[in-house]
């Protein structure tokens, strides 16, 4: 699950690489790629010590969800973002993926284990 779970937090990274190559220029969507990753892992570390052993872990990765879309969209605002609805698409997507796969991953201890 380790694996799983990190390949799938690597995917808005893998989005933001796919932009800049083919923009050339466009480097934002690392910026929400890091935005989106750090907000649902500091929430993460943060419950996975708290509650080590809290069997709530959809509970944790809802709130890390919601976590990493507000962080990823106040990261598109500050980028200049002018649509509404496609900010929230991508903000919603990059959260969804890191918060999936970094439950996964700190649920497998492979981040977590300095953690707790």
């Amino acid at each position: 699950m380790r694996i799983v779970g990190l390949l799938i937090a690597s995917i808005p990274v893998g989005f933001a690489t796919l932009r800049a190559t083919t923009t050339g220029t466009d480097f934002r969507y690392f910026w929400l790629a890091g935005a989106s990753t750090l907000g649902a892992l500091c929430i993460l570390v943060v419950a996975n010590r708290a509650w080590p052993r809290l069997r709530g872990v959809v509970v944790r990765g809802l709130f890390a969800l919601l976590v990493a879309t507000g962080a990823t969209a106040v990261m598109a605002f500050k980028l200049g973002a002018g649509s509404v609805p496609a900010l929230m698409v991508v903000a919603l997507g990059f959260a969804a993926c890191s918060a999936a796969g970094l439950s996964l991953a700190l649920r497998s201890g492979v981040v977590s284990e300095g953690a707790r």
